[in-house]
């Protein structure tokens, strides 16, 4: 899957704009300001539906403005395929090739991953973060998984509104064998997807990196729904005594290993590379799976990546789309971008 070209309008500070792009490595450069990281906040946006950032749609209007569209041209194999993406007082909609659509339904035409030096020690860091990493990947090979989140946070809401609002214990049970439903289904897709994760990455840089799954749920005598449900009602007075739901995969936790040593406790440039590996290893996955390459985006490039980096991802994944921003000009790439502050004046420097 390759971006061929990106529209928008009342995004940010980006008022108007269209460019194209190239199919190997893409850099928009400019200052501080200019609305680079709002360019792949769009195209992260018509690939989840959502931003990398904990924002409401509405903020991310522009402010002379009130509503955004964006739109991209994205080609898959042979096919041409038309992503839209827009935000009105009346609500969030999604659109391909013209017709309502959904996440699910966009990502079998286009799926990005993001990077960025503003992140990564947060996703290794925060268990939160990892889990959001986590489920995208998952996403991106397994598209159903989503309706399994979706369906597990409705429930979950739901039983901690009756956690602090009654002490009804029959009409907890009941929302406990739904909850037991939804998390083994969840559990069980995490445990396959960790395993053949661990698989490509052990194909490629061998066994001193590696993931390790921690479910919340006792998972030693299997995952089923039975097996949760009675953990859950063991679990059930100390879940009224808190007034929350304790036991459950929005506690699920995961941890990076090299050598044996968590992530945790290696420098901050050990920390990027060991992080691009499994990256490298998920887009490999992906690529087995869907007979394709996802689009990188990679944020900050020269402070998220050294030359090193870069050119260890590209000897790896060689014929992955890379759209990346920077406040430097790097001749590297085969396409450069100039954004300006206010992109009024947007010029391209070489298109390879």
């Amino acid at each position: 899957m390759i971006i061929q070209t990106l529209e928008l309008k009342g995004f940010r500070n980006l008022t108007s704009l269209d460019i194209s792009l190239s199919s190997q490595k893409n850099l928009i450069y400019g200052l501080n300001g200019a609305g680079k990281t709002s360019i792949l906040e769009a195209i992260f946006i018509l690939g989840f539906g959502k931003s990398f950032l904990k924002v409401k749609k509405s903020d991310l209007v522009n402010f002379d403005m009130n509503a955004f569209f964006l739109k991209m041209g994205v080609l898959k194999g042979s096919i041409e395929t038309e992503l839209i993406a827009s935000f009105k007082k009346n609500g969030f909609y999604l659109f391909l090739n013209k017709k309502n659509s959904n996440v699910v339904e966009l990502s079998k035409y286009f799926y990005p991953v993001f990077f960025s030096s503003s992140n990564y020690n947060r996703t290794i860091d925060s268990v939160t973060e990892m889990r959001k990493v986590i489920n995208r990947f998952i996403f991106g090979v397994h598209s159903l998984y989503i309706h399994y989140i979706l369906s597990y946070n409705k429930l979950l809401k739901q039983k901690n509104y009756l956690l602090k609002t009654t002490k009804n214990v029959l009409e907890l049970n009941s929302w406990n064998h739904a909850i037991s439903e939804m998390s083994s289904k969840i559990v069980d897709t995490r445990m396959q997807f960790i395993n053949k994760l661990n698989h490509e990455i052990e194909n490629k840089f061998g066994n001193h990196l590696t993931i390790l799954y921690k479910p919340s749920f006792d998972t030693n005598k299997g995952i089923s729904d039975d097996i949760f449900y009675q953990q859950l009602e063991k679990t059930k007075n100390l879940e009224i005594k808190n007034q929350k739901s304790m036991i459950g995969p929005h506690l699920d936790d995961f941890e990076f290993y090299f050598k044996s040593i968590n992530f945790k406790f290696y420098s901050s440039g050990e920390r990027k590379l060991h992080l691009l590996m499994i990256y490298i290893a998920f887009i490999e996955l992906f690529k087995k799976t869907k007979n394709q390459y996802p689009v990188f985006l990679i944020d900050d490039f020269d402070t998220t990546f050294d030359n090193q980096n870069i050119d260890f991802l590209l000897e790896n994944c060689p014929d992955i789309q890379v759209v990346a921003t920077s406040v430097h000009k790097f001749k590297s790439f085969d396409n450069l971008i100039e954004l300006k502050c206010g992109n009024k004046d947007l010029k391209r420097v070489k298109n390879g």
